[in-house]
């Protein structure tokens, strides 16, 4: 088989979950023909917030006297909150929103409303992936529209109030003018004003910065992130108005960060059990999602050695490195006569620029390719992908491998395609055989059949690859790249939020024996979303 520098799409994960089609599938297009594909994953990362929390007296040694501490006080007693091993409670501290979701958990009784949705960034074995699932059933919390969660990003205090209000199905009962009770009422967002309403008139709004402002609910600082602190006292007056804890004596001096509540008035509630109302999903702000989506949960499986419609987007950076070499002697190999040798390797980086939802994504991966024993930097080319993602399970792409090209190797030529992917049963729930994605394709130079090829002849091939989910971190892959059969097993791992790992083995030229025999290939890479 002719080696022609080709990369295929590699998209980085988040939201993410192995984030993007991986850099080792990239270099496996680049080695095998030779190709790279580079996988990231969002990995689950126990927060020490979370893994340290061990049940104490209702007593911390940095609550005494703090303002939230009535607050926090009854929550303990209700084992809703933990405080550390060191006597500490840390008031001050962020919340996450997979540490939000678990106090959600412990604090309601969450009931499904709607069905599940696969967060790319929420591993099956992610500390929290339960209690997530438990809170996103329940309508109390949504993800962001690119299929992430972000568990380890602090949660906005407006995001948090949002999430109760939608939870307990509240709207407001009149109007109720923001301006007379915060003094940045006009920093709300929009998707919050009716859930501070619904939530002023219910005594559920927790007030802060009382010395800079003289209205009653002090400044509310909604894009603010949410201490430990404001989440108690926000979760204990929707406990009092459900009726599970009582209110605070109107003597105390913390009433005064609830917000215009006079006289401690109380509208009863019923927390996830009131008619269903429409659920307004907050905007959140805007993360690119990477073309190729993630290598885990409810996205595309790319090729081995020919290119998805799926590609990287603007945030999207990867690397890889790949080897290929001949299963059978020198003597029958195709490449050997060309006097390629019977071992190549090809290094790999690139970059998504645009966004391919909104109108149109550019994925540039440069890369050098030569033999082993000559080494690298000798030749190499740089393609480019334009493409297009409709919904979130169809996709179309044109494609340049080698645009550009430097070096004498002859065999990089360059290649013009067009391609279109699908995923046929799209699911965010990974199981056995789900996400199986179809891509289909034409194009000139290496997509050619191998007798085109030795005769230089312009014609047109035809390529493609059925690729399908085995589990969350193993895929399966067959690939006719226009000249031959290939199958490989792309296994991807996450590291934290934006930086993934993949791996794929595979064996190509399966079928013919114009290309020398079926030859082993093996990519790694590495993928970053910023």
């Amino acid at each position: 088989m002719l080696l022609v520098g080709s990369i295929l799409p590699i998209s980085l994960l988040s939201n993410s979950a192995v984030r993007a089609e991986s850099a080792a599938s990239k270099v496996n297009e680049l080695v095998s023909n030779p190709l790279l594909q580079v996988a990231q994953t969002d990995g689950a990362r126990i927060p020490t917030s979370a893994a340290d929390l061990v049940p104490q007296a209702t007593k911390f040694i940095d609550v005494t006297g703090y303002w939230a501490e009535p607050f926090i006080s009854a929550l303990i007693a209700k084992g809703i909150l933990q405080g550390y091993p060191d006597g500490t409670f840390k008031p001050s501290q962020l919340v996450t929103r997979a540490e939000f979701a678990a106090i959600l958990d412990k604090a309601f009784n969450l009931q499904p409303t709607r069905s599940g949705k696969k967060f790319a960034d929420i591993p099956q074995t992610y500390w929290a992936a339960k209690v997530i699932d438990k809170a996103y059933k329940s309508g109390f919390i949504s993800g962001y529209n690119d299929r992430t969660f972000a568990p380890n990003q602090p949660i906005l205090r407006i995001e948090s109030l949002v999430s109760v209000i939608n939870g307990s199905k509240l709207e407001p009962t009149g109007k109720l003018e923001l301006d007379g009770v915060f003094g940045d009422a006009a920093q709300i967002p929009s998707y919050g004003q009716n859930a501070i309403v619904a939530a002023t008139q219910r005594c559920l709004a927790v007030g802060v910065d009382y010395d800079n402002s003289k209205l009653p609910g002090g400044n509310f600082q909604a894009d603010r992130a949410a201490t430990r602190a404001e989440i108690s006292a926000l979760i204990h007056q929707v406990l009092v108005s459900v009726g599970r804890l009582s209110a605070l004596e109107s003597t105390n001096p913390a009433n005064k960060y609830i917000a215009s509540c006079p006289g401690g008035t109380y509208v009863p509630i019923v927390a996830n059990a009131l008619p269903p109302q429409p659920v307004v999903e907050p905007v959140q702000p805007t993360k690119i999602d990477p073309g190729s989506v993630f290598t885990n949960y409810g996205s595309p499986v790319g090729g081995l050695n020919s290119p998805s419609a799926f590609g990287s987007n603007w945030g999207d950076v990867f690397a890889g490195v790949g080897y290929q070499r001949t299963t059978r002697p020198a003597i029958f190999s195709v490449a050997n006569a060309k006097g390629q040798g019977i071992e190549d390797g090809v290094l790999a980086f690139g970059v998504g620029l645009g966004d391919s939802r909104r109108l149109v994504g550019l994925e540039t991966v440069a890369t050098s390719n030569s033999t082993v024993r000559r080494g690298f930097f000798n030749e190499g080319a740089i393609s480019l992908k334009l493409h297009k993602q409709f919904g979130e399970n169809f996709a179309l792409a044109v494609g340049a491998d080698n645009a550009i090209t430097y070096g004498n190797d002859s065999d990089v030529g360059q290649s013009y395609y067009g391609v279109a992917s699908s995923i046929l049963n799209p699911s965010t729930n990974i199981g056995f055989l789900s996400n199986t994605t179809v891509s289909l394709g034409i194009g000139n130079g290496r997509f050619r059949s191998v007798g085109d090829v030795r005769l230089d002849r312009s014609t047109i091939g035809i390529f493609g690859s059925i690729g399908t989910r085995l589990s969350p971190n193993l895929s399966l892959v067959a690939d006719w790249d226009g000249q031959d059969l290939g199958i490989g097993l792309p296994i991807g791992f996450s590291i934290g939020d934006n930086f993934g790992i993949q791996v794929m083995p595979g064996i190509v030229d399966l079928v013919n024996r114009e290309t020398g025999g079926s030859r082993f290939v093996i990519s790694g890479g590495v993928g970053y979303r910023f």
